[in-house]
């Protein structure tokens, strides 16, 4: 990999990682943020989940369509800022309603960062480094995750004992909402950076000689990409539902494990924002650098569709080590189960982007990216995290019972998941892709 495309992965990565350090700190705000603001387990998914998916999921599939037609730089930039503004507006909601608006503006804003790297990293990195080139980028989630619980734990916890103040102009605010403007606004820089150091690389120039410089993508459209959808809708689906369960699982054990420690071990927030901390800056980053690294030496053995195949294979070993983390009854084995299935959670990081480009034409993959995410953000930010509540709030109507209520989720969702992936293993063979 040259010096232009490691400095772009890097600096998508830090992107990466600021979106998920502004979208998960709010986690470990559950306890003040429901407090003032009388909510119950169910509301605050909504928050959590729904607000930032509905907008981020929907508005991604027009961020898709402009990243396939204008500069994917660009829209990754003002996508960045707009993001950061609207995290640190979450600093002045004063309930649910504005918080909603806050949280809605961060999915909007967030909604031009993957579509925009997709496209643009395809450009920049031949196939056979794809993989790897996106589990750099998937190290963000991680690192971004690993970040709000480390640091945004003790943030929160000093925060927590500092009384309400006044502000001139803004008036009485609650300490917990300071966050929101320490972890906002940092992002308006690396905006900045985005912008004036990576130059916009040429469309298709690593897809062969006759897709370089490929600009009929100005002509794909929605209608285009709907044609092509239809005549290829087997791989997408399967694609799209595989790794999108695997997501469902993987934000419900990131959103409810932290309130599992915090209810059934009896674990403070500072105590638990250290250990998953710890976990997700350690093993998160080695799964998706492993997936990419795995992916790339089965190919090279002559192994077709290697991504879809491991991706398979991580919905195996996130159900086994999630199940762990959310039954044991000792917090020590609970934690083993987690650092397991943090590192499952990964390892498909890259592989899902990679192998969704082997199938999707140079002027689609903006529109393509963005309804992947469409779909799998649906399930792991609206979908996964509130189910547990809602099971946990009206099924076993115990707040103690969080624990089994994640347990029915990956029960049901992940062995699916590795079915669909492996069904449609075939369709991403390089012959037949190509």
């Amino acid at each position: 990999m040259g010096s232009r495309p490691t400095l772009a992965a890097i600096l998508f990565m830090l992107a990466y990682l600021v979106s998920f350090l502004d979208r998960q700190i709010l986690v470990l705000m559950i306890e003040p943020i429901q407090r003032d603001l009388n909510l119950t387990d169910t509301t605050f998914s909504l928050l959590h989940g729904t607000a930032f998916a509905l907008f981020y999921t929907l508005v991604g599939l027009f961020m898709g369509r402009i990243v396939d037609n204008h500069s994917r730089i660009r829209v990754i930039g003002w996508s960045i800022a707009l993001w950061s503004l609207a995290t640190a507006f979450c600093g002045l909601a004063r309930n649910f309603a504005t918080l909603f608006v806050a949280r809605m503006t961060v999915g909007i804003g967030e909604a031009g960062l993957t579509p925009g790297v997709f496209s643009a990293m395809s450009d920049l990195f031949r196939p056979q480094e794809r993989a790897r080139a996106f589990g750099i980028y998937a190290m963000g989630i991680y690192f971004g995750t690993g970040a709000a619980f480390l640091v945004g734990g003790k943030l929160v916890e000093w925060l927590e004992g500092i009384p309400p103040f006044e502000l001139p102009i803004l008036g009485s605010l609650f300490s917990w909402q300071l966050a929101f403007f320490i972890v906002g606004l940092p992002g308006l820089v690396l905006a900045l950076a985005i912008v004036l150091l990576i130059p916009e690389p040429v469309r298709g120039s690593m897809d062969g000689p006759g897709n370089a410089g490929a600009d009929d993508a100005h002509r794909a459209g929605f209608a285009d990409f709907a044609r092509h959808y239809r005549n290829c809708w087997r791989p997408y689906v399967g694609h799209n539902m595989g790794f999108g369960l695997h997501m469902l699982c993987a934000y419900a054990l990131i959103s409810w494990v932290p309130v599992i420690f915090l209810r059934n071990h009896g674990w403070g927030i500072g105590e638990i924002g250290l250990a998953m901390g710890c976990l997700l800056i350690t093993c998160g980053p080695i799964g998706a650098l492993l997936g990419g690294f795995l992916a790339r030496y089965l190919t090279g053995k002559g192994m077709q569709a290697s991504d879809v195949k491991l991706g398979a294979l991580s919905c195996l070993g996130l159900g086994v080590t999630g199940l762990l983390a959310a039954r044991a009854v000792m917090p020590e084995l609970a934690l083993v189960g987690l650092g397991g299935a943090i590192f499952f959670m990964a390892l498909p990081g890259g592989l899902n982007a990679s192998s969704l480009q082997t199938i999707t034409p140079v002027q689609y993959r903006g529109q393509a990216g963005a309804l992947f995410l469409l779909v799998g953000n649906v399930l792991g930010l609206g979908v996964g995290p509130l189910t547990v509540a809602l099971i946990t709030d009206y099924a076993f109507a115990d707040q103690q019972s969080v624990g089994q209520s994640l347990q029915v989720v990956l029960i049901l969702a992940l062995p699916a998941a590795a079915f669909v992936l492996w069904r449609v293993r075939h369709y991403f063979n390089l012959e037949v892709a190509s």
